[in-house]
């Protein structure tokens, strides 16, 4: 691979950088503590979890998470790049892949993020809280597609190395958000576990295709 090309997987990798440091610790630590996610289902640990929050850290959280999956899209069509010459086909998929994971990413982000300032404006209130979780199943549909479209990039990509069908050598196949992202999830507790593993990801596939690279 090209050393411009290569270059544009730390684009990537700054990406998930900063969806990680901007979107997701400014969204997880709060006043309060850490925010449990699975907590938000209910009203009063919601309360307590959301008392004192800064409505400006919670939409900085979000225009963080937008920008981030800006920033991260040119590296996963890196991704489709360097598979192209092996297989057309698993590019298109990485292709499908990249938009589905930046476009839906950086809507869920925002979405997710709105409806806690709402929450947080409207005074914390039960009804503003019925109101939060209404938006939060009608808009799940982006959290899904973002998550189709990692798998579609993750799945291709080990494929593609494990079958030695890359200049990449076999092990390299675990360079992969998905054994990454479950690793970095054991010493980060599941707190943006992904960005983290999507992060050294293409940090991996950078400093790869430098070594075994054309």
């Amino acid at each position: 691979m090209k050393k411009a090309n290569a270059n544009v997987f730390l684009m990537g990798a700054l990406g998930h950088l900063v969806c990680w440091l901007g979107g997701d610790l400014l969204l997880y630590f709060q006043k309060a503590g850490k925010l449990d996610v699975n907590g938000l289902f209910d009203y009063q640990k919601t309360v307590v979890m959301l008392e004192g929050a800064s409505t400006l850290q919670l939409t900085l959280s979000g225009v963080f998470g937008v920008i981030a999956m800006m920033l991260a899209l040119p590296g996963y069509l890196a991704i489709a790049r360097f598979l192209e010459k092996q297989s057309k086909k698993a590019a298109r998929i990485v292709k499908v892949g990249a938009v589905l994971t930046c476009v839906s990413g950086a809507v869920m982000h925002f979405t997710c993020t709105g409806m806690l300032w709402h929450f947080v404006m409207a005074g914390a209130t039960e009804q503003a809280h019925s109101i939060m979780l209404r938006f939060f199943f009608e808009t799940a549909a982006t959290s899904a597609l973002c998550m189709i479209g990692v798998m579609l990039v993750s799945i291709t990509l080990f494929v593609m190395v494990f079958r030695r069908k890359t200049c990449l050598p076999k092990i390299a196949c675990l360079v992969n958000t998905l054994p990454l992202t479950m690793a970095a999830g054991i010493f980060l507790a599941g707190v943006g576990s992904m960005n983290v593993g999507s992060c050294l990801t293409f940090a991996g596939l950078y400093l790869l295709t430098k070594k075994y690279g054309e």
